[in-house]
């Protein structure tokens, strides 16, 4: 079947009436078809445009609305998972500062040393003092008395 030819505006004017099955009303009067002009083409226009405001725009309004609830709840997802990633971090280094100040007391290291290195605390005569002077270059931290460090 051959597709129909497009006729030139200049040749176009009242369409003949075309009698078929889906045209005919049952009372068996044929649908009479509109002149192609400038006016019939305004209002085509017209129409299509009315059509996208009122079907298009808010079809592709609703559109962006599901895409931005679906990047949105997967946000949410993941920041649920970020802050129970980090409320297990901050148990954790709980749980490792009581460790370590528990493996730092003083009493448990001078055990250990003396039970596995077989060391002894200091007695008053093991003590010596080789220098008195310190690290500030003063001779036991103080001043004499005319102002200068010894």
């Amino acid at each position: 079947m051959a597709a129909p030819q497009r006729r030139h505006r200049a040749s176009a004017g009242m369409r003949p009436i075309v009698r078929t099955a889906e045209t005919e009303k049952p009372s068996g009067a044929a649908v009479r078809r509109k002149p192609v002009g400038a006016a019939a083409q305004r209002k085509a226009a017209g129409l299509r445009r009315r059509f996208a405001v009122i079907v298009v725009v808010p079809v592709l309004l609703m559109l962006g609305s599901i895409y931005l609830h679906t990047v949105s709840a997967g946000l949410a997802g993941e920041v649920a998972g970020l802050e129970e990633r980090l409320a297990g971090a901050e148990a954790k280094g709980e749980r490792l500062g009581v460790m370590a100040a528990e493996r730092s007391g003083a009493e448990r290291i001078r055990s250990l040393a003396a039970n596995r290195l077989e060391m002894r605390d200091p007695r008053g005569q093991d003590l010596e003092v080789y220098d008195k002077v310190r690290e500030d270059a003063t001779q036991d931290g103080g001043e004499e008395k005319g102002g200068e460090p010894r």
